[in-house]
C-alpha cells in the first residue's frame, strides 16, 4: 500500500509497496480518510524527535478513517463497517501506576499512533476500536482530523482549572493556540491571543478573541496587565485603548501601527514582573502557553498575575530551561507542564466541534493527496515563512 514512512532524521519516503496491516484482536482495520500534518510531526522528521527505538514508521497521528474491517472481538457500540472514526492517538496499558490513578496520559507502557505505531499516512491503518470515535453527521472527515489538536487544547484547560468569568492569555496561535483559545471561551473566560503573526491574530479575533496582541508592536509585559484588568472589571475595551493603551482588539480599528518584524519568536519584556504588574495591573488569571519558542515559557510565567495559573503546553528540540522559579515562588504562581490529552478529551473534542463550539474549518490549510504528502505537505510546513496551519493528506 502507499505510505509515508519515516526512516530517520531527514529521512522520510513515500512508498507504494508498504504491507498492508491485518487487524489483531480487539482491533479494526480503517481506510484513512485524512491525516493531518502537524509540528510535532515536522520535529520528527527534522530534529529526530521521539524515535522509536530506530524503527522505521508510517507517521501522522491526527487521523481519521472509515471502518472497513473488524478484528476478533472488536465488538464496540457504534463501531461497524461503513462508520466514520476520529482516531484517538494514545494507547495505555491500563495497568501501570499512573493508569491506576486515573492519569492514564502519563502511562508508563503507552503507545501512540504515529509514533511507537504506524500511524495514518497510509491507505489503511489499524487501532483499537475502542480508540476509535464515531463520527456525527454534522462533522466531516476534512474536521476529524482536528479532534487530535482540540483533545490537547482541552485538556490543558482542564489542567488550568478555569473558573467561569476569569480572564486568560494564550501565547502562540497556531493550530493548538487558535482551539485553546475556543475551548477557554465555550468555558466562560474572557481571552486575549498574543502572536507576532497578524493573519494568526486576524483568526484569533474572528474565533472570539476579546483582545490580541501582537509582540512586534507593543510590549505585551506592559500592555498585558492593563488589558486583562479592563476585561476582568468589565470596561469597554475600545474606549480604554483610545485613552492611550497601544493594542489592538478585536474590531475593525486599524493596528496603532504595521509589524515591524516576521520573526517566530515572541520577544520578552524587559520588565520584571512585579515592574509590571506593580505600575500597569494585574494580569490574566490563567496564561497557556502553545507557541514553543525560545522565551515563551518564561514570558508565560512573568505575564500572569500573582496566584495566578500557568499551563506550558508548546515544545520544542530546543532547550526550554529559563524559568525563574524564584519569582514563580514569591507571586505564588502555579505553572505546570500538559502533554496530550486525558482520558475522555478526545470525545469532548469531538462534541466541541461538531456543535460548533470549536470551529477548526479555518486552520485547514490544504488538501493534498498521499503521493503527494512530502513536496506539498511536508516540504511546504518547513518553509520558514509559511502561510499554513494544519495540510490534510489523503484521499477523503
Amino acid at each position: 500500500m502507499q505510505a509515508i514512512v519515516l526512516h530517520g532524521k531527514n529521512d522520510l519516503r513515500y512508498v507504494t509497496d508498504y504491507p498492508k496491516p491485518t487487524p489483531g484482536p480487539g482491533e479494526i482495520l480503517l481506510e484513512m480518510t485524512y491525516t493531518s500534518i502537524c509540528q510535532t510531526d515536522i520535529e520528527m522528521w527534522q530534529h529526530g524527535m521521539f524515535n522509536w527505538r530506530g524503527k522505521p514508521h508510517i507517521q501522522g497521528h491526527e487521523a481519521a478513517g472509515i471502518v472497513v474491517e473488524l478484528g476478533e472481538g472488536a465488538n464496540i457500540a457504534g463501531i461497524e463497517v461503513g462508520t466514520r472514526v476520529a482516531i484517538e492517538n494514545v494507547r495505555t496499558c491500563g495497568t501501570c501506576f499512573f493508569c491506576r490513578k486515573g492519569t492514564s496520559q502519563l502511562c508508563e507502557n503507552g503507545r501512540n499512533f504515529g509514533f511507537s505505531d504506524d500511524g495514518g499516512l497510509a491507505e489503511f491503518g489499524v487501532w483499537p476500536a475502542s480508540l476509535c470515535i464515531p463520527l456525527p453527521d454534522n462533522m466531516t472527515n476534512e474536521e476529524a482530523p482536528l479532534a487530535e489538536p482540540t483533545s490537547v487544547a482541552v485538556h490543558a484547560v482542564e489542567n488550568a482549572n478555569v473558573v467561569v468569568g476569569e480572564t486568560a492569555a494564550v501565547i502562540g496561535c497556531g493550530v493548538v493556540g487558535l482551539c485553546t483559545l475556543q475551548v477557554l471561551k465555550a468555558a466562560g473566560l474572557r481571552v486575549i491571543a498574543i502572536d507576532p503573526r497578524e493573519q494568526s491574530l486576524t483568526i484569533a479575533s474572528e474565533l472570539g478573541a476579546d483582545a490580541t496582541l501582537n509582540p512586534n508592536e507593543v510590549d505585551v509585559g506592559v500592555v498585558l496587565p492593563q488589558i486583562a484588568d479592563a476585561l476582568r472589571d468589565g470596561r469597554d475595551l475600545l474606549a480604554f485603548l483610545r485613552e492611550g493603551v497601544r493594542g489592538r482588539v478585536d474590531s475593525d480599528a486599524e493596528p496603532s501601527h504595521p509589524m515591524t518584524s516576521t520573526t517566530s519568536a515572541l520577544p520578552r519584556t524587559t520588565k520584571s514582573p512585579d515592574d509590571t504588574q506593580s505600575h500597569n495591573g494585574y494580569g490574566p488569571d490563567v496564561v497557556i502557553e502553545t507557541a514553543g519558542a525560545p522565551g515563551t515559557a518564561l514570558d508565560a510565567a512573568n505575564w500572569v498575575r500573582r496566584g495566578g495559573r500557568v499551563v506550558i503546553v508548546g515544545f520544542s528540540h530546543e532547550s526550554q530551561d529559563d524559568i525563574n522559579f524564584g519569582r514563580s515562588h514569591m507571586g505564588e504562581k502555579n505553572i505546570m507542564g500538559s502533554s496530550a490529552t486525558s482520558h475522555g478529551g478526545y470525545h469532548k473534542a469531538v462534541a466541541l466541534i461538531a456543535n460548533g463550539s470549536v470551529n477548526v474549518k479555518p486552520l485547514i490549510s490544504a488538501l493534498v493527496p498521499l503521493d503527494r504528502g512530502i513536496q506539498d505537505g511536508f516540504e511546504r510546513m518547513l518553509k520558514p515563512e509559511k502561510d499554513v496551519y494544519r495540510i490534510l493528506v489523503g484521499n477523503g
